[in-house]
């Protein structure tokens, strides 16, 4: 767990996690610099609890940096990360410890989540056709399925929070060894073990997911938050094809779809800037375009084209 003033939700994740139906051996928290009463939760549960492990950052090093500092303390074959502010079904280690132990070639697992407001209350949101995982996933899939996630998918989104991933210690050592901080840890966890053809999505809720007014990424307010979400896909696009440039050097220049997607891209992003309707019509016709934003969100940069 990467702590960062999180006194206000602290103690009900922290209880979420002791309260598991299969008790985890170790809880590893980094606390990055917290100025309320974070630490002094923490220190009152290590004193109760051996099982605690608290690690205090001289500077804060931003909420990449603290997970993967997390991740390099923790000494077991399965690791679950963890946000300050969500809560654990009960269920839920022994839920992905099962699913990983009966399915060895998974290195990482996701799984679903139910919405919680910051008053602790479920919502649900209008689910989206061809949409799954409360629309953050963009396809279809079933109830309690487990499906693969493909490498290719997550060239163009990250679909699943750090917060719902259980990891082996072969995805762990992958992440630690292939280490950028071009993208959210989570994405980069994610790309990592999709390479390979070893992640994978349970399509089961097996947490409460908190969202508040300090979720560290948040969406800016008015006209600049209208223009970073339509600049958003393109720019995390171009992060992550600078990520496997960096990864896999020799892929990404025998691979001429990289190219194709960073050109469309820098284009993309230009077009959107500049509110170049044509421009944008014309890009429908690019099926980089199609995996890159669905039918409505297209039609969206074209109103979006049309006010300036």
């Amino acid at each position: 767990m990467a702590v960062y003033n999180g006194e206000k939700y602290l103690k009900t994740q922290l209880e979420s996690i002791l309260s598991q139906t299969e008790p985890v051996d170790e809880i590893i928290i980094v606390d990055d610099g917290s100025s309320d009463n974070s630490v002094e939760i923490l220190r009152k549960y290590s004193q109760k609890d051996t099982r605690f492990k608290i690690f205090q950052n001289r500077t804060n090093l931003g909420y990449k940096q603290n997970f993967r500092k997390a991740i390099s303390l923790c000494h077991g074959d399965m690791i679950f990360l963890s946000d300050q502010d969500d809560c654990w079904f009960p269920e839920k280690v022994r839920t992905m410890k099962a699913v990983m132990e009966n399915h060895p070639d998974i290195e990482t697992l996701a799984s679903s989540f139910v919405f919680m407001d910051d008053q602790g209350n479920d919502y649900q949101v209008k689910s989206r056709k061809g949409m799954s995982n409360n629309n953050m996933y963009l396809k279809p899939v079933q109830p309690d399925a487990l499906v693969p996630v493909t490498f290719d998918e997550f060239c163009s989104h990250n679909y699943f929070q750090g917060c719902s991933m259980a990891l082996t210690r072969a995805a762990a050592d992958k992440f630690l060894n292939h280490w950028s901080d071009i993208l959210p840890h989570d994405w980069l966890i994610a790309l990592l073990s999709s390479h390979d053809g070893k992640f994978w999505f349970i399509n089961k809720p097996l947490f409460h997911y908190r969202t508040h007014s300090q979720n560290t990424i948040g969406v800016p307010k008015g006209k600049k938050g209208e223009e970073w979400v339509r600049l958003k896909f393109a720019e995390d696009m171009l992060d992550t094809l600078e990520t496997i440039k960096q990864t896999w050097p020799e892929e990404y220049y025998e691979n001429d779809i990289y190219q194709k997607r960073s050109k469309f891209c820098a284009e993309h992003i230009q077009a959107l800037k500049s509110r170049n309707t044509w421009q944008l019509i014309k890009e429908n016709t690019n099926p980089v375009y199609g995996e890159l934003k669905t039918k409505r969100a297209r039609m969206m940069d074209l109103v979006f084209s049309l006010f300036k």
